[in-house]
């Protein structure tokens, strides 16, 4: 497949990915949710793990370190965003994640030492306005804790990716997604313990199951292995500017889905948060422009949550 037609497809699987937890949390806790949809995945993809060695590069010396930290830092970020969604709503959650990219500016200034520089903070401050009408506009509703929720697990997405940069460069997108699977599996496994003494939510009704399925297939499977077919072989600009009109993608499907009925503080907000991503992320690849590829931060903005 085509790095572009992955993209794209990642791209609408992405916008779909709040709408899904949104119907998770009305069956499941949050952790047992998440974690059942990565046992979904590896055992969609385990018949492609068996080849190639695959697995053997995933436990090896080499490659483990940079698996396990990318599966625990993607999976307890992903147990706290889909938790968030008995909160918000798909539309508001899709909108506040695009602080990511303000994530990705502060790391660069931290590990690069680059200076934040006034173009930087203007960016940066419309991505807060934006993100800063919906919280507002939210005091009045239980949204807020889901708003907020959200805006701590974009830091934990950006060293999930920080890591994925240490990976070989020769490393195939399906022993990447199996190792994040894996290491995910088992970084989870204490929380799914603590969950399940609590009485977490669990259902093995049709609709959960179907739900479950779900979000296995398309979230823990079909996206990471999309979203590593289009990064290795084309240039991270493309992918990241495709990328950011997700959350636009996801008003229109949570709309048309009969999820939520869509505020004009929403458009605004989105609107004035997208400006300043797209903005950051475009200094943020000019300023790398030119560096060791070991040396630069990704700019992803959520794009393989």
């Amino acid at each position: 497949m085509p790095p572009i037609a992955a993209l794209i497809l990642d791209w609408l699987i992405t916008a779909l990915w709040p709408i899904i937890a949104v119907s998770g949390m009305r069956l499941y806790s949050g952790v047992l949710f998440a974690t059942a949809g990565l046992v979904i995945g590896l055992l969609l993809l385990s018949p492609w793990l068996c080849f190639d060695r695959r697995l053997a590069r995933i436990f090896s010396r080499r490659m483990a370190p940079s698996l396990f930290m990318m599966g625990i830092f993607s999976g307890i970020a992903s147990v706290i965003y889909i938790s968030a969604m008995a909160y918000t709503t798909p539309a508001n959650g899709a909108i506040m994640a695009q602080v990511e990219v303000i994530y990705s500016a502060l790391l660069c200034a931290f590990f690069l030492k680059e200076s934040i520089t006034l173009k930087q903070g203007l960016a940066s401050l419309l991505v807060m306005a934006g993100t800063g009408l919906i919280m507002a506009h939210d005091l009045t509703s239980p949204r807020w804790k889901g708003d907020l929720m959200i805006l701590a697990t974009p830091w934990m997405f950006q060293i999930s990716h920080i890591f994925s940069k240490r990976l070989p460069k020769d490393l195939d997108p399906v022993t990447a997604t199996g190792g994040r699977l894996i290491y995910g599996l088992i970084a989870m496994a204490p929380f799914c313990a603590w969950s399940v003494a609590r009485g977490g939510a669990w259902t093995w009704s049709g609709e959960g199951l179907r739900l479950l399925f779900i979000q296995g297939l398309f979230m823990s499977c079909l996206n990471f292995v999309l979203w590593y077919m289009a990064i290795l072989k084309m240039d991270l600009a493309k992918a990241t500017a495709v990328l950011l009109s997700y959350p636009a993608l996801t008003l229109v499907f949570s709309w048309a889905l009969g999820k939520e009925t869509i505020a004009p503080i929403q458009i605004a907000g989105l609107a004035v948060t997208m400006t300043g991503a797209y903005w950051i992320t475009t200094l943020l690849l000019k300023a790398q422009k030119g560096l060791p590829e070991r040396e630069r931060i990704p700019a992803e903005t959520g794009a393989e949550i």
